[in-house]
This record gives structure tokens, C-alpha cells and sequence, in this order.
């Protein structure tokens, strides 16, 4: 059996399809990463997992020299310079949608999951949680997720966690030098979020309170005839 058969099984209310599926055209495409078994190798061997929680580094200089940075620069980003950090940890639930006016590209050194809605379905700043579409992506898959997807932090998908490479146009997730209103979407430089009520990190940081519904729960594959935490 495979970990995604596994994942549907032991997720039966969610429907879990993988980026291969026609589906995920409308949210990004599987891509080939310049110097994409570098960043993986990079990934896997001088990054970790946390014990808990999810961690964000917005830009590693350890992920390639500056010249093979201009060539993802320019195959993605029209030669706008970009930063290539990574998200690793524990989350699973969807939590929270964001949004940047830039393609995010991700590099999956762990199988994980991900939470997909279109920004065309917002609604006066809000969005309901049936709205959001979930989608398997391999270990060694990258893919770039258009500016009109709405999306955040994978879940893992075992006690393991998981490891996600990011890339976007340089000074994304940067403190915003202006002052935020507390109904704004806008929440730091290029990035545009709303919370679910029960994402409390989120909530207290002064998000925008605008997902409702079921905050869906991604439940972890079995691993060695117990269930993974």
C-alpha cells in the first residue's frame, strides 16, 4: 500500500489528491528546479525538524551560490532577485490561507500535504473552509504555486514531519515597515493572510480572522501498527 492510499484511508472525511491529478492545474504545476538535487540534498542534510512546531527560515544563503540563484531568478521570476529559505516541522491542520503577488515555488524533501484555495473565492475577506482542497505531494517533487492560490504551512503526514524548500521574490515574510489596520489582509511584506479562530499563534499575532468552518485536521499515516503523533 502507499503512503498516499494509506493517508486516504486514514482520512476519509478529506479528499486527498496528489499535483499529478488534472485538478491541481488550476492551483500550480510540477516543476524542474534548476540545481533541484542540490537544493533536495541541501534540504535533507543541513536542515532540521523541530520537536514541535513548525520553524520558517525566510532566506539561507547555504541554498546555492548567487549565480545559480539568477538562473531560478530568471527561469520563475523574470529576473527579480529572490530569497530561498525553508519551512520545516509538525503542522496538521490547514490553520490559516495566505497569499503573495509572486509564484511560490516548494521542493518536498518529505511527503507532506497541502491546502490549496483559489483567492477568487474570497468573499469580502473571508473564505470558508470548504473551499479548501488538499493535495498530496511526494518527497522529491517541486512545484510552483501560482499567485492566485491561496495556501501555508504543509501538514506531515507521519510523526516524522516534514521538510519544505520555498522560494520567493526577495523580501517576502519581512516585517512590514508601515502600519497595519487589524481588519487588513495584508500581514507582512508580499504576504496577504487570513486565520482560522483556533490557529491561536496566528490570532495573537494580530491576524486577520476571515477562515470559518472546520479547521480540517490532516490524521497521520500508521507506522508500525501505532498511529504517528
Amino acid at each position: 500500500m502507499t503512503i498516499l492510499s494509506e493517508l486516504q484511508q486514514t482520512n476519509p472525511d478529506v479528499t486527498i489528491k496528489t499535483v499529478t491529478d488534472p485538478e491541481f492545474s488550476q492551483f500550480g504545476q510540477v516543476i524542474d528546479l534548476p540545481y533541484q538535487a542540490n537544493l533536495a540534498n541541501t534540504l535533507e542534510t543541513s536542515t532540521v525538524i523541530p520537536a514541535t512546531g513548525n520553524q520558517y527560515v525566510r532566506n539561507d544563503p547555504q541554498f546555492l551560490n548567487d549565480k545559480q540563484r539568477q538562473q531560478i531568478a530568471r527561469d520563475f521570476y523574470g529576473e527579480q532577485p529572490i530569497e530561498i529559505g525553508y519551512c520545516n516541522g509538525h503542522s496538521n491542520k490547514l490553520n490559516a490561507f495566505e497569499f503573495h503577488n509572486c509564484s511560490e515555488l516548494n521542493l518536498a524533501a518529505t511527503d507532506f500535504v497541502l491546502f490549496f484555495a483559489e483567492r477568487q473565492a474570497l468573499v469580502n475577506k473571508r473564505l470558508k473552509s470548504t473551499e479548501a482542497h488538499a493535495f498530496f505531494i511526494p518527497a522529491g517533487t517541486a512545484i510552483e504555486v501560482y499567485p492566485t492560490t491561496m495556501h501555508f504551512a504543509p501538514c506531515a503526514v507521519d510523526s516524522a514531519g516534514f521538510k519544505c524548500l520555498v522560494v520567493l521574490t526577495d523580501g517576502t515574510n519581512s516585517p512590514l515597515e508601515s502600519k497595519r489596520k487589524p481588519d487588513e489582509l495584508l500581514f507582512q511584506r508580499n504576504k496577504w493572510l487570513l486565520t482560522h479562530p483556533e490557529n491561536l499563534r496566528m490570532v495573537n499575532n494580530g491576524a486577520f480572522v476571515g477562515l470559518s468552518g472546520t479547521n480540517t485536521t490532516i490524521n497521520p499515516v500508521q507506522e508500525n501498527g501505532n498511529e504517528a503523533i
